[in-house]
């Protein structure tokens, strides 16, 4: 049964094309002989393009290849599929609010500091979660403040030793703050967080889990980083074989 097309905001879709067989698309895992991989890709590329064509938008897919290599494809409007496009370059200019932080005068900074300078880093965690929710309710999820809400809170996760939810916290914040036009040297690094804490917990290889998302995560966010992709995705499979 082909898999349902997901439209994100920015309309772009990734499969990861698994070593030994599979592909791994859309939280979903597919498992097949290498020989299949083009027919498992066209199960997901066939929904897109209808999609395509139905909200007359056009989708970029990035396919990602067992040993790092990462494929460009424009599915256009009519839902045409132009192969060969290069990774998008972040030439967007920079908001200083990155650079700002979340600002002091909100007051929401101090209550995850309490428990901090305590040492209670899971209580710190709870109260970073809280603060960014005040900071969503304020500005929407479509703001940098979020983001940083996000990673903070990823942060205190790690010093709580729950690397497993650090692992997806760092990814969100990564995937947010690429989203969001935010330094592209601090999407990588959040994104290094991700797979560090995610090395670290009890590697869920689950189709739905951290270690995924991160492999969809690096597509997106470092597509000529392909030693650390084809390294995740060998440790994935490795992990669940």
């Amino acid at each position: 049964m082909p898999l349902g097309p997901s439209l994100t905001a920015d309309i772009h879709e990734t499969i990861i094309v698994l070593p030994g067989g599979g592909i791994h698309a859309q939280g979903l895992r597919q498992d097949g002989h290498p020989d299949q991989a083009e027919a498992l890709i066209e199960r997901v590329r066939g929904p897109l393009r209808a999609a395509a064509q139905r909200h007359g938008r056009p989708i970029l897919l990035s396919i990602g290849h067992p040993y790092g290599h990462i494929d460009q494809q424009q599915i256009a409007a009519d839902g045409t599929v132009y192969p060969g496009q290069d990774p998008p370059a972040n030439a967007q200019p920079v908001d200083p609010i990155w650079n700002q932080g979340i600002p002091e005068d909100t007051g929401l900074l101090e209550t995850p500091r309490a428990p901090q300078r305590a040492g209670h880093w899971r209580a710190a965690q709870q109260a970073a979660h809280r603060a960014t929710q005040h900071l969503i309710a304020r500005h929407g999820h479509d703001h940098p403040y979020a983001a940083m809400g996000t990673e903070l809170q990823a942060y205190f996760a790690v010093m709580a030793q729950d690397r497993a939810a650090a692992a997806s916290l760092y990814t969100e914040a990564a995937v947010a703050i690429h989203r969001l036009g935010g330094p592209p040297e601090q999407s990588r690094r959040t994104l290094v967080n991700a797979i560090a804490a995610w090395l670290h917990s009890d590697r869920d290889t689950s189709p739905g889990g951290a270690g995924f998302a991160a492999a969809h995560a690096l597509i997106r966010i470092t597509p000529y980083d392909h030693t650390t992709l084809a390294a995740l995705l060998h440790r994935l499979t490795r992990d669940r074989a």
